[in-house]
């Protein structure tokens, strides 16, 4: 068995790592599977937080497919293609967009429902709770009244993955050794 601290091998029948002193044996009950707290897996949870965000995608999906289905019409007619050619070339984007519009909403919405009958609630991104926040605190003052591109201007997104990465770094750079304990 090898040491998952140090790499070090070791004879299957050891408890401890010769060479680190890692415990081995909590290593190998993992590995077999033998671990008394084993995690039970709610199945019927497990499907229904499928459904919900397969009935977010598909929703998403019939949201961005009609607009741009009539994007598309438009653009076939201002090229000077006839109206019922277009109409045939992009149909299938109109059909599609309202099936998955249609579909997702009520797939979603049921998963949504079922989620909170079992206690479960999803969980937010950190830009959504941000917003949530903005809006919670604006309702009750001045701020209420500013539009909403001041409330966009106000939330931090991340250029890239990098750059989120660094400020979550330099933010846990500046907390103070007592404030992690």
């Amino acid at each position: 068995m090898y040491c998952p601290n140090c790499a070090h091998e070791n004879q299957p029948e050891i408890k401890f790592c010769t060479r680190c002193g890692t415990n081995l044996a909590v290593v190998s009950e993992a590995l077999s599977e033998n671990v008394a707290g084993k995690v039970v897996i709610d199945e019927r949870l497990a499907e229904v937080i499928k459904d919900y965000y397969h009935g977010r995608r598909d929703t998403i999906t019939g949201l961005v497919l009609l607009p741009a289905a009539v994007k598309a019409v438009s653009l076939l007619i201002l090229l000077g293609l006839p109206p019922v050619a277009s109409f045939f070339i992009v149909s299938w984007m109109v059909f599609w967009g309202i099936a998955a519009l249609a579909g997702g909403l009520g797939k979603w919405v049921a998963a949504s429902g079922e989620m909170k009958a079992l206690g479960y609630t999803p969980p937010s991104s950190k830009l959504w709770t941000r917003v949530q926040k903005l809006l919670s605190s604006s309702s009750t003052s001045k701020e209420a009244k500013r539009s909403t591109n001041m409330l966009a201007e106000r939330v931090e997104i991340p250029v890239s993955v990098t750059e989120h990465t660094t400020r979550e770094l330099e933010a846990r750079r500046r907390v103070t050794p007592t404030e992690r304990q």
